[in-house]
């Protein structure tokens, strides 16, 4: 996969990215792009803090929704969508005060359905969170 995004070759995701207020809001920014996978950066942030002083796992749930989500639609024709269906995450480190990347591939592309896994790591290689998540296809009205 490429460090930065080919705009010539994926150009939505920086548009997506751009167009969503909840990425924007959490920090979400475009790594590497390529059809069925995506990665994302999350910059730490003490705003992104739970009580305990780790970061809070809905956000990292969040970042790895929005990486595997972006990397199904990629695999989407023209005249498709595709929601969250279901998602479950395994936590397996906390992150106290470290940049996250998230790393999503879809493993399966079918006529209703897209399967995607991701993977949550600090910049420094250390495994944070997996994620599986299963995306409906949906027509979009003509």
């Amino acid at each position: 996969m490429r460090q930065t995004p080919d705009e010539t070759e994926f150009p939505s995701l920086r548009e997506r990215v751009a167009d969503s207020p909840f990425a924007s809001v959490l920090g979400f920014e475009p790594i590497a792009a390529a059809p069925g996978e995506v990665q994302l950066r999350l910059p730490f942030s003490e705003k992104l803090l739970q009580s305990l002083g780790r970061v809070h796992g809905g956000v990292l749930f969040s970042l790895a929704d929005h990486a595997s989500g972006w990397a199904a639609y990629s695999t989407l024709a023209e005249d498709e969508r595709c929601a969250t269906l279901e998602m479950k995450i395994n936590y397996i480190a906390a992150v106290h005060d470290e940049d996250c990347l998230a790393v999503a591939r879809v493993i399966h592309k079918g006529r209703t359905s897209v399967v995607v896994e991701a993977e949550i790591n600090t910049v420094a290689g250390r495994l944070v969170a997996k994620t599986l998540a299963t995306f409906i296809v949906l027509k979009r009205p003509v």
